[in-house]
Order: structure tokens, then C-alpha cells, then sequence
């Protein structure tokens, strides 16, 4: 018996069906990203959504796959955990973060007003020459969008007295802020105290920032007097004159210039004139116009049955992620002689197709950085190039060929059959190293949040062009710090990285350059 109980199945032994959100709409969100590989969700709602009971329009979960735990609201307070089941159970997370936009605006301000939100105090910073027994307050925006404020109470002074006054709240009015001062804003049914407290700052002439291109540059300071006639000064290292910006914006005791029509490469210097009052003078430099080598996509060389995206012996800034399944069925990204951009001698494109690779979905695609190895069913990737300069846009040809989206992960499968997307992207980061991508392990860079993301942008193709089209990618500088990166991506399917997209959808691109200004 208990050798015949051994060549029984074991009912026991259930397939494994990964549990997956594919899909969550919430009244008040404006923005809803979900990432399989973390089995996580991460929702900005907006300012006036009540994140202790957002409302749930629909949840669409993968197939074979149930959850209790999301209902009809949602309290996304804290961040919650759901469990998914199939015949196993995954454990997924639902985060919410909500921005606030707060703000105070007084004349002649100093620096931007602090908030402690903890204790609800707000600090407003003016130059020691303003008096504090005259503070104009322009605006003012304490709670989320919506809320009301109602009126305001402190000492005020009164032939040598110090009353205690209640004003009602209308902008701009002027106020005796000698002593702290409370705001009452109305939101959400409540009354809310908010605590003001002004204070004063020994304001001097200071160049405080300097962000330098190639042909231009801008200039932000301070000065003290709060003066129409402050400026901002600039010359060549060399030079004995100083030339007087013409671009030039004052907000309180702030001034920002802008400079055009620098010389790339070139070392300046600026300052700050404020009437008599000269800053110290401030030593920067413009860039060069960086381009990295082969944009044009000329240079080739095969190794057996790859193709890779660089001169055999020269210098490698491009590679594919398709490496790993090349051997199989050949290169997915390869050089297109015929169809190209610009015609002449020695002139080529890219040209990447999706397909099924052996086991899994694979978008054809081109990046900046190295093809690390295969791992799993899916391969490392090291993204980004040593790159420092600070271009303004990204531009081109592309072409494109769409086709019905065949293939899916689990988070996707509601796009099944749906037109596949093509896509470009470019980064500038301040990464210590370059960002290894894991498709097989769910790593990827996160766009939208990552701290170390200076400038992005991207462009998508949706539909079949027929020939070749221009494009030109403005990006979207988040910060002026330096950058250490630049990451250029091109897929024939922009969510290959999730194993999703079209057989036969193929993408051509064709000499990209760095617009500088």
C-alpha cells in the first residue's frame, strides 16, 4: 500500500499564479502607479481628497486572483497592506502621498516662509530694515486647496498700547506682526489655528546661485534695500567692463537675471549691485556643447549573431538589452542601411522589432550604458554614460510600425489587444553609479521620484508613421545641480521591460543630437 500510495499525484501541489493589481481608479487620485515587481501601489492624491476614506471607482485585479481587503473606500491614511489570493498568497502595498502647496507672500519678503507641521507654525524672513509693526501680506495659503481663511488675531499697538485685535482675512492687507499672530483657516468642517511669526534678517549684496549652460546662464541673489534698482552684473574673466543684464526679476529682496548669448567654454564672473552696494563678484563657467559619440547610429560591428551599436575597437556609448536572446533568434536591434533619415555614405539608422524570445516577450530596443548579463528570464542592465553638460532638449527621426499589444504580464493583461506604444526617454541624473536595471527581479528607475533625477523627458509613438518624423524632447529640469549621467532610451515597446507589447512593433531612430542654449 505504501509503495502503491506513491504513484499517486499529489492534489496538494497546486500551479503558481501570481496575484496582481492591474488596475485601481480612486475618486481624488491624480495619479495611480503600480509596480508588480515590488507588488506595490503608490497614489498622490489630490489636496482636497480625504486620505482616511478615498473612495474606490473601480480595482481591476489579475485573473484567478480575489482580495477582501479592497472595497468600496479606502483608508489610505497609513499605508495598507492587501492580500491577494490565487492558490497562493501575495502580500501587496498601498501607499498615498499627498502635496500640499503652502505658501505666504508678504512684501519685501527675505527668503520663502518655513512651516513647521507639527506644530502649525509658520516663519516669515524680512530684511532688518522692515519694520515689523508694518507687515503687508499679499497672500496667503496655509490649508489644501478649498480651504478658507477666516480671520486673524494679535496684539496690535494703539497710542502706546498693545490690544489684542481679531481682524477678518482679506489679501493683501497690512498688519502689526511685532509678536506672534494666529491665522484661523477653515477646511474639511474644521477650524484650524495656524501660529505666524515674523521675523527679521541681516540682509547683504550676494550672488546666492549661479546655474551656467553653454550659451546662457542664470543668475539668482539678494540685496538689501528691496530697491527697483538693484541689478546684476556680469563680464568675461579677462574683461575690465562690467555689463548690466537686461533679463532681470525682482520678487521682495530676491533678484534673478538671465543671461544669453554667452561664449561656450568661456570663464565669467558676476555680482550683485544694490545703488552703492556691490556684492562680491561670483566666478563661473559655460559649458561646452557635449555631444556623445555615435548619435548619427552609423557605427556597427556584428560579433557572430549580435549586433552592437558601436565601431569594433572604438568607443562604446550605446547597447541593447536583446544580447540575451540574439542567439537564438538573431538580433532584435540592428542597422538599417535602406531606410534612413539622412541619406548619403557610410549613413545608418536603428532599427528595433519586439518578439517572442524563446520564453518571454522581448521589446527590440537601444540605451546608453552596458548589457550587464542574463538573468532569470530577463538580463542586468547598467544605464547612463559619464556626462556633464546640460542640454536642453533631445532631438531627431523616429519611425514607427504599431501592432496589436500579444503579450502581457500579469499587471498589464488588461491592454491586451490594445495598439502597442513605442518610445524615447531621456535622463540626466547625479547617480554615484550607473542605476542596474533587473527586468527579471522587477528593478527599474523610478522616473517620477527617484531624488537623483536633475532633468527627464520623453516622447511616445502610438501610431504607424509610414516615414520617418521629426522629434525634439524638451527636458524638464528638476534641479540646477551638475549632472554625472545621461540615459537615453529607445524600445519598440515602452513597457518591454514588463515583458508587454506587439510582435512585429518596431521603432527606427535615427541621428539624435543635444539641443544647448
Amino acid at each position: 500500500m505504501l509503495a502503491a500510495s506513491c504513484a499517486f499525484p499529489n492534489d496538494l501541489d497546486y500551479p503558481l499564479v501570481a496575484g496582481s493589481i492591474v488596475s485601481l481608479d480612486l475618486d481624488g487620485a491624480k495619479e495611480v502607479l503600480i509596480n508588480a515587481g515590488n507588488r506595490e501601489v503608490s497614489v498622490v492624491l489630490e489636496e482636497w481628497a480625504d486620505a482616511g476614506h478615498v473612495k474606490v471607482r473601480t480595482c481591476t485585479l489579475s485573473e484567478m486572483t480575489t482580495c477582501d481587503e479592497i472595497g468600496e473606500w479606502l483608508d489610505l491614511s497609513q499605508p495598507k497592506k492587501v492580500m491577494l489570493h490565487t492558490y497562493q498568497d501575495y502580500e501587496w502595498t498601498i501607499r498615498a502621498s499627498q502635496p500640499i502647496e503652502r505658501y505666504v507672500r508678504c512684501t519685501g519678503q527675505a527668503q520663502e516662509a518655513k512651516f513647521n507641521l507639527e506644530t502649525r507654525h509658520v516663519y516669515v524672513y524680512l530684511p532688518d530694515t522692515h519694520p515689523l509693526t508694518e507687515v503687508t501680506i499679499e497672500d496667503m495659503k496655509l490649508e489644501p486647496e478649498g480651504s478658507r481663511i477666516l480671520s486673524t488675531t494679535g496684539y496690535e499697538s494703539n497710542l502706546g498700547h498693545l490690544t489684542l485685535t481679531t481682524r477678518a482675512v482679506s489679501f493683501p492687507m497690512t498688519l502689526d506682526c511685532v509678536t506672534e499672530r494666529s491665522f484661523f483657516v477653515e477646511w474639511n468642517d474644521s477650524v484650524i489655528e495656524w501660529h505666524f511669526k515674523a521675523l527679521q534678517l541681516t540682509v547683504a549684496a550676494t550672488v546666492s546661485e549661479v546655474d551656467a549652460h553653454c550659451y546662457s546662464a542664470i543668475i539668482r541673489g539678494v540685496f538689501a534695500s528691496g530697491s527697483a534698482n538693484a541689478a546684476v552684473e556680469y563680464r568675461k574673466a579677462a574683461a575690465v567692463e562690467w555689463i548690466q543684464a537686461t533679463d532681470v526679476t525682482l520678487a521682495g529682496v530676491g533678484i534673478t537675471a538671465r543671461l544669453t548669448r554667452l561664449s561656450p567654454g568661456t570663464a565669467y564672473e558676476c555680482r550683485v549691485r544694490d545703488g552703492e552696494e556691490v556684492s562680491a563678484s561670483v566666478p563661473f563657467q559655460t559649458q561646452e556643447p557635449e555631444q556623445p559619440a555615435n548619435l548619427s547610429f552609423d557605427a556597427w560591428h556584428a560579433n557572430e549573431k549580435v549586433w552592437n551599436p558601436w565601431e569594433a575597437g572604438g568607443v562604446q556609448v550605446w547597447d541593447s538589452a536583446n544580447k540575451a536572446t540574439a542567439s537564438f533568434t538573431g538580433s532584435a536591434t540592428t542597422p538599417e542601411e535602406n531606410f534612413v533619415a539622412v541619406a548619403g555614405p557610410g549613413k545608418r539608422a536603428c532599427r528595433m522589432e519586439s518578439s517572442f524570445a524563446v520564453v518571454k516577450f522581448a521589446a527590440g530596443s537601444v540605451f546608453t550604458g552596458q548589457f550587464v548579463k542574463l538573468q532569470g528570464l530577463g538580463a542586468e542592465l547598467a544605464w547612463g554614460i559619464p556626462f556633464t553638460g546640460k542640454p536642453v532638449s533631445l532631438k531627431g527621426y523616429a519611425a514607427y510600425k504599431t501592432t496589436p499589444i500579444t503579450d502581457t504580464d500579469d499587471a498589464h493583461a488588461g491592454l491586451m489587444g490594445q495598439p502597442d506604444t513605442g518610445h524615447i526617454l531621456v535622463a540626466l541624473t547625479d547617480w554615484d553609479e550607473q542605476f542596474h536595471v533587473v527586468s527579471s527581479t522587477g528593478i527599474y528607475v523610478d522616473f517620477d521620484n527617484d531624488p537623483a533625477i536633475i532633468a527627464f523627458g520623453r516622447c511616445a509613438f502610438s501610431e504607424t508613421t509610414g516615414q520617418y518624423v521629426p522629434f525634439d524632447i524638451p527636458l524638464e529640469y528638476r534641479s540646477s545641480r551638475a549632472p554625472k549621467f545621461l540615459v537615453i532610451v529607445a524600445s519598440s515597446s515602452a513597457l518591454g521591460d514588463y515583458f508587454t507589447g506587439g510582435r512585429g512593433s518596431t521603432l527606427w531612430v535615427d541621428e539624435f543630437e543635444l539641443v544647448y542654449d
